[in-house]
């Protein structure tokens, strides 16, 4: 039997009463931190092209656009939406499986829901099961990074979740599953490059999932060996490199999804143990104007996707902003904080920071022997009067082990609300909160507001 058909007998047994609290409650969190994360998106560099595809597009008013609220076709709205969530490279982050899952399985399943007028715990289940999946899947992998894993396996988790929502049988859940093979794609050059590739891969997933299911349901055949067929997953995109026992261990008990972090840092997730370690040194006193030299020591997998260097006088783009360490690092020892605004284009003619990026040093620690860890990391520096001072993070900060406080978590999601594409009202904000936070008692998942009226004034 394929993994495929576990994870499809898995999905038509459960019940959203017999989900753990504590699994709904996380779950609930991490959307309502997607959906801020997707409100920031929507003013990013790049989102504004996609959305006049999808307008010139048109098609029948099946689902949400997010903050905007055009009412399009349910997969163009998974799309753009998809891409928004993404954008700000803000959204949740599954450690084990070096991913993102959250942005293209909650897009795809907002808009599955509203086609299939779900209600709001019909919703959450969807996305437990979906996330569960997409993050047993990455954690099972035993190489690096070179496909991205948000995209070629958040297709999956956004596939199941929608079979889930439009009532699949066993039989065309596989075949939506099969369907999502057939599209499964993604890189990591798009990070390495900093292009707007990376952010529309996570929309491109949640467009072929929802597709795949909408196929599916109407009787188009996937291949049913997803996985581990001669020709399946495992082999061809992993080369057989995977611990399959860990893929359906205690499947059903345990939801994987549960256990992703959210991130306190617009950035890659690669480096966020450097900029917190830089943060650590600000904190305790060093200020920009006295470092010498900044060295940055990373894991072999941050090292591959935040290791290079970021030179001043170099033309940047805000993607290669978002995926450098060296500029994340110092930002965060001139200005005492990062955020959102720190990767606008405005903020990367900053004279003090990039002087510091300039003379920041990376090294990978290559005694570092797990492929997909990201701690250890450590930003040292060295100051001008010859001291030297180090600050080292092994728990990656806002991760389980580390995690955001409530008070963090608000001001993260008010903080993203105030870069939406379209101005949000304190009462607005508090409004949608609220919705997210009691989505299990949305009789429709219509009735969640994701878009802001365009009598704002604000440009479409």
């Amino acid at each position: 039997m394929d993994i495929a058909e576990r994870f499809a007998e898995n999905a038509l047994r459960s019940s959203y009463d017999r989900l753990p609290v504590a699994v709904v409650a996380a779950t609930k969190r991490l959307i309502l931190d997607t959906v801020g994360a997707g409100f920031a998106g929507s003013s990013a560099d790049a989102i504004d092209a996609g959305l006049a595809l999808v307008r010139e597009t048109g098609g029948a008013p099946q689902a949400t656009v997010l903050v905007f609220g055009d009412r399009l076709p349910a997969t163009s709205a998974a799309m753009i939406n998809g891409a928004m969530f993404q954008a700000r490279d803000f959204d949740p982050v599954y450690e084990p499986g070096v991913m993102l899952p959250y942005g293209p399985i909650v897009a795809a399943t907002l808009a599955a829901a509203e086609l299939s007028g779900a209600a709001g715990r019909e919703f959450v289940h969807a996305v437990v099961l979906g996330s569960d999946m997409a993050c047993r899947l990455g954690k099972s992998m035993m190489t690096g990074l070179g496909w991205s894993r948000t995209a070629t396996l958040g297709v999956f988790g956004a596939a199941l979740a929608c079979a889930r929502l439009l009532r699949l049988d066993r039989d065309r859940t596989v075949s939506a599953l099969g369907l999502a093979y057939s599209q499964a794609a993604g890189n990591i050059q798009s990070v390495i490059d900093g292009s707007h590739a990376k952010r529309y891969q996570g929309g491109f997933a949640a467009e072929a999932g929802l597709k795949a299911a909408l196929l599916a349901a109407r009787g188009v055949t996937g291949p049913r060996n997803v996985f581990e067929g001669r020709c399946g997953f495992f082999t061809v995109y992993e080369s057989g490199k995977v611990h399959k026992d860990m893929v359906t261990d205690r499947l059903g008990e345990i939801y994987e999804g549960a256990a992703a972090s959210v991130k306190p840092y617009p950035c890659s997730r690669e480096h966020h143990g450097a900029v917190a370690a830089a943060l650590r040194l600000h904190a305790e006193g060093v200020r920009a104007g006295d470092i010498e030299s900044l060295t940055l020591r990373l894991t072999p997998n941050a090292f591959v996707l935040s290791g290079k260097p970021f030179r001043r006088g170099e033309s940047h783009s805000i993607g290669d902003a978002i995926s450098s360490a060296a500029y994340g690092a110092a930002v965060a020892l001139v200005r005492g904080r990062v955020t959102l605004g720190d990767f606008q284009k405005e903020a990367l003619q900053d004279g003090a920071v990039l002087e510091l990026a300039d003379r920041t040093r990376i090294e990978e620690d290559r005694s570092i022997s797990d492929a997909k860890t990201l701690v250890p990391q450590a930003a040292s520096v060295r100051l001008r009067g010859g001291a030297v001072r180090e600050a080292v993070v092994t728990a990656m900060p806002g991760s389980p082990e580390s995690p955001l406080s409530p008070r963090e978590l608000k001001e993260k999601f008010q903080a993203c609300l105030a870069h939406s594409a379209r101005p949000v009202t304190s009462k607005r904000s508090d409004a949608l909160a609220e919705s997210l936070e009691n989505l299990e008692k949305l009789r429709n998942i219509g009735e969640l507001q994701i878009h802001v009226s365009s009598q704002t004034g604000a440009k479409p």
